[in-house]
């Protein structure tokens, strides 16, 4: 998986243009289609997702920052479905866990991104 640091902006004009977000600010949690709107002075933490990619838009010291995990060929990866039990915000989440191998040979897992949603 290939990230890459991008500004905030660019996250906000990168991530409106995936399916799916998770959405986290001071006054509400959604999960499911990239809203049109997002409340920025509000907002936590925002992670924009399709099958290959996710962006991530999140505060650090303050500030917003920007983030994008980029599926790329030959990546290893393990996939896990998770039920949801609040049904406002949808079904079933998958979580794509991205794995290599250390010095001794051993597999580890590196990274996790979400990596799809299902609604009603």
């Amino acid at each position: 998986m290939k990230v890459e640091r991008i500004t905030a902006e660019e996250a906000v004009e990168r991530g409106r243009k995936l399916p799916f977000a998770l959405v986290r600010s001071l006054s509400s949690v959604t999960l499911g289609k990239t809203p049109t709107q997002l409340e920025i002075e509000e907002l936590l933490e925002a992670r924009f997702f399709c099958e290959t990619e996710e962006v991530r838009l999140f505060r650090q010291d303050g500030e917003l920052r920007g983030a994008a995990c980029i599926q790329e060929t030959g990546d290893c990866y393990l996939e896990k479905d998770y039920q949801i039990e609040n049904p406002r915000l949808g079904r079933q989440i998958t979580v794509r866990y991205e794995l290599n191998a250390d010095e001794d040979g051993q597999t580890y897992i590196s990274s996790a991104r979400i990596a799809g949603w299902k609604g009603d």
